[in-house]
This record gives C-alpha cells, structure tokens and sequence, in this order.
C-alpha cells in the first residue's frame, strides 16, 4: 500500500502535462504571467513580514512548505544562497518589491494586466515555471492524501524535484518581464 504514491504519481504527472497543453493553446500565456507574479507577490509579502516581525522579536510559526512559497521571491536560486553576498542578495529583494509595486500600480492605474513584454524568453521561463509549479503542487497533495493513515511519512521525492524548475523560472520570467517592459510601450487594455 505504501507503494500506490509512486504509481500514481507518474499518472498524474502526464495527466497535467496534457491538461496544460490543451490550456496552452487557450490562455497559456495570461495563466503563466499571472502564476509568476502571484507566487512572486505571495514570497514577497511573507518574506519582508516576516522581516518586519522579526525586528520587534516576533517570528512567524513553521508551516510546511514555507520554504519553498519563499524562495519564489529571491533571483538567486535556493542552493546557490550560501555563495552569494547577504547585501546582494537585500538590494536583488528590493530591485523585486520594486518591481512588484510597479506593476501592481500599472494594474490599478492603467489596468495593464499582462505585460506586452511576456513574449520570447521571459515567456517560455514563465511557462515552464507554471507549469511544474502546477505539477509539482498537485503531486505532493496527492502523496501526503494517500499517505495519509498508512504509516508512511508524506513527502514526495518527485514533487520536491519537480518544484526545481520553477524556483528558478518563476522569479526571473518575472524579472526579466518587468524589466523590459521599462523599454516597451504599453498594451491596450485587455477585455
């Protein structure tokens, strides 16, 4: 019974693989922009709360898979942290909050939703991101659900490596987006 997750997994896997080929061709674009800059916006905001909270003494409790929602976040990819200069890694944090402010008030004030820079590079990062960020979360629910009363810890070897790419594709699509829409004239507003 402890062995069902590793059959399912797989299953699931190439049942959202297909899901987000069909999506794909509809509103792949406007889906990934939007996962980017959510999974961006959320790693932000709890990372530089959790900042503030930590200044008066307070810390935020533990939740599983806290690490991950924060890495979202940062342009250096989680295992190259340790090489990289503290105050580098602020200044990149706060290049990012920038940025998220920017296009949250490009959004309120002009109602410019997906960037008429999403297009090439910064796209394809966004939409391998999205998409093993979908497939990644979707199988590590369905290993702790079926783990759930076996006996057998949760956790999923093959969710956590999926999560990979999008640790790194998310921050930077959106970087990269944010970045060159700075050059770019803007888009009409979207229906």
């Amino acid at each position: 019974m402890a062995y069902v997750p590793f059959i399912i997994e797989p299953l699931i896997a190439l049942l959202f693989v297909t899901l987000a080929l069909f999506v794909w061709r509809h509103s792949m674009a406007r889906i990934a922009y939007w996962t980017c800059f959510t999974l961006v916006f959320l790693s932000a905001s709890i990372g530089w709360c959790e900042w503030l909270l930590s200044l008066s003494g307070n810390r935020l409790p533990y939740l599983i898979g806290t690490w991950s929602v924060l890495s979202f976040a940062s342009l250096v990819p989680p295992l190259l942290t340790a090489f990289v200069p503290r105050q580098v890694h602020t200044v990149l944090g706060l290049v990012v909050l920038f940025l998220l402010f920017r296009r949250i008030w490009l959004f309120l004030s002009k109602g410019e939703r997906v960037p008429s820079a999403f297009v090439g590079f910064p796209k394809v990062l966004g939409q391998i991101g999205a998409v093993s960020f979908f497939i990644s979360a979707t199988t590590l629910t369905l290993s702790y659900a079926l783990s759930a009363g076996v006996g057998v810890p949760p956790g999923s070897m093959l969710g956590g490596m999926l999560l990979f790419p999008a640790l790194l594709c998310v921050p930077w699509a959106f970087f990269l987006t944010e970045l060159l829409s700075f050059r770019r004239a803007p888009v009409e507003r979207e229906a």
